[in-house]
């Protein structure tokens, strides 16, 4: 009797893992992040084309708030236990630049993290990573 129940919630979770395949033919999760984010506020805008490979999350960040320099470029992470960790490159003002991002993958969306910085071989990243405030209610919903 024990074996059976046990071998119904093994095959309840493998019919509970969706998988397709690709042009190429090969196999991917239908629940990948990948897409396209965005969130819109009074002249706030943050909009996130990515994609994703396994644990690896690539594709283009753009930020424009009101009355503050346009940032437009890559982010380049990976995703591990709900939190895209990557490296943001940009250009600001001409000075091109490298910044951590730290996004928690929710129901409704993307949320970023913020924190205090600190500048570690030419780039600005978190101070503490463990302690960041996801709170702002600015949510990049999928599109």
């Amino acid at each position: 009797m024990g074996f059976v129940f046990k071998g119904f919630f093994f095959m309840l979770g493998l019919t509970g893992l969706v998988v397709g395949c690709n042009s190429s033919g090969s196999i991917e999760q239908k629940n990948s992040l990948a897409g396209d984010y965005l969130f819109l506020s009074e002249g706030d805008t943050i909009s996130l084309a990515l994609q994703q490979q396994k644990d690896s999350v690539f594709g283009e960040l753009k930020y424009a708030f009101s009355g503050k320099d346009r940032n437009v470029g890559k982010i380049n992470g990976t995703l591990k236990d709900s939190l895209i960790t990557g490296d943001y490159s940009f250009v600001s003002e001409g000075v091109p630049s490298v910044r951590q991002v730290v996004f928690r993958v929710t129901d409704q969306g993307l949320v970023e993290g913020y924190g205090e910085i600190e500048e570690s071989n030419g780039k600005m990243i978190f101070s503490d990573k463990d302690h960041l405030s996801f709170d702002h209610g600015m949510i990049l919903q999928r599109k």
